[in-house]
């Protein structure tokens, strides 16, 4: 399957990034011998600059990728505003998320005809570590669509339980994907707020 970004709903797919792509998930510039440079627009239009560097092998169904990628986030006296104007309690008098720092991942995968099979590991060090590992696997349905179905589990910083479903569209330039993430997210800054279910989506354009 293709997905244009190399993306899946909330992991990294296991395939080669083969020509520029701009997109909400990734965008991509391939450099040489399966390098390239990349940067996800969501994260930056939420005050979170980020870069990173991937590099990804496929040798017959077998697809290798390591990557690492570093965010600078400057939105912590935005989001503090946001979060204290809007809390019950008169304790809460500052809140400054700390989201700045490396994070690192690597992906096997198999591809089997129409369906692709992988598993992903992603470290981050940031003001709290996370490690997460996450199994997916991908249908190629029709032509360029394919369904995805993700299960994993976070074992160190937060949540444990992480799952998404939904559908993608790879065709040789437009890419589009579409689905729901479980992330079971509760702050302890809010109490009695809760969102366990968000939307995934992305659109890209890759440049063949």
């Amino acid at each position: 399957m293709r997905t244009n970004t190399a993306r899946l709903l909330t992991t990294d797919a296991a395939e080669v990034i083969d020509a520029p792509v701009l997109g909400l998930q990734r965008t991509a510039l391939p450099l040489f011998s399966g390098l390239a440079v990349d940067t996800s627009m969501y994260a930056n239009a939420l005050l979170a600059p980020n870069v990173g560097l991937r590099w990804a092998m496929a040798a017959g169904p077998h697809r290798i990728v390591l990557g690492a990628r570093y965010t600078h986030f400057v939105g912590a006296s935005v989001y503090s505003d946001v979060v204290t104007s809007e809390a019950d309690t008169p304790a809460l008098q500052r809140f400054e998320p700390e989201l700045s720092g490396p994070s690192f991942y690597g992906v096997y995968g198999l591809a089997l005809g129409a369906v692709l099979v992988q598993g992903e590991a992603r470290y981050g060090h940031y003001t709290s570590d996370y490690l997460s590992f996450t199994g997916a696997l991908a249908f190629n349905f029709a032509g360029p669509w394919s369904v995805v179905g993700e299960a994993g589990v976070r074992v160190k910083g937060g949540t444990t339980l992480r799952a998404a479903a939904g559908i993608r569209y790879g065709g040789e330039h437009f890419g589009l994907g579409l689905g729901a993430t479980y992330v079971d997210m509760s702050d302890p800054a809010l109490p009695g707020e809760s969102l366990p279910v968000l939307p995934v989506l992305d659109v890209s354009w890759s440049f063949r």
